[in-house]
């Protein structure tokens, strides 16, 4: 059991890192374009994003992963 909460833990840590750093990065490059200001914008909009990417992730995936379930039955 331990080692499954593990599994799931960095399995949302690695997931929300990717994903929230890539539209963060993208939505910073639409507003800002690549300007100089362009790295520390989006560093500040990824570590807005992240902490909620990851929570919400965390408490969620486990509700999709039975949906998707439930749908291929």
């Amino acid at each position: 059991m331990k080692r499954k909460l593990l599994q799931h833990c960095l399995y949302c840590f690695i997931m929300s890192a990717t994903m929230t750093g890539c539209v963060s990065a993208t939505v910073t490059a639409v507003n800002l374009g690549f300007s100089g200001e362009y790295l520390e914008q989006w560093l500040y909009s990824w570590g807005i994003a992240f902490p909620v990417g990851f929570l919400l992730l965390l408490s969620l995936s486990p509700v999709f992963r039975n949906l998707v379930d439930r749908i291929f039955r």
